[in-house]
């Protein structure tokens, strides 16, 4: 049975569809395991362990599953430095204005 991710992402709202993102790619190789491998994945993620959950699910998953996992750690480093080069260029914004408004009032 094919899963409806974007259903899924749908139904669990804005924060559960960003732990949909995080976990899907690890998702078919989790079903593929038994309850030992499923206990220790979710043992791992409660424990916010990402390096652990990755040796524990690396060689389970297919190559193609590898190439989801490694594409989506490149997309939200991608995110993440566009989130950051947002925050600096607001701050310098907030910043200009600041001393703009001070400037004046000094005039």
């Amino acid at each position: 049975m094919d899963i409806d991710w974007d259903e899924l992402a749908k139904m669990a709202g804005e924060l559960g569809k960003d732990a949909l993102t995080t976990l899907k790619p690890y998702l078919p190789a989790l079903a593929r395991e038994g309850p030992d491998v499923y206990e220790g994945f979710i043992r791992h993620v409660m424990d916010d362990d990402w390096p652990a959950v990755n040796e524990l699910m690396y060689e389970k998953m297919t190559t193609d599953e590898r190439r989801e996992l490694e594409n989506q750690a490149y997309q939200n480093a991608l995110l993440a430095a566009r989130a950051s080069f947002r925050r600096k260029e607001l701050m310098k914004e907030m910043l200009l204005k600041l001393a703009l408004s001070a400037l004046v009032k000094l005039i």
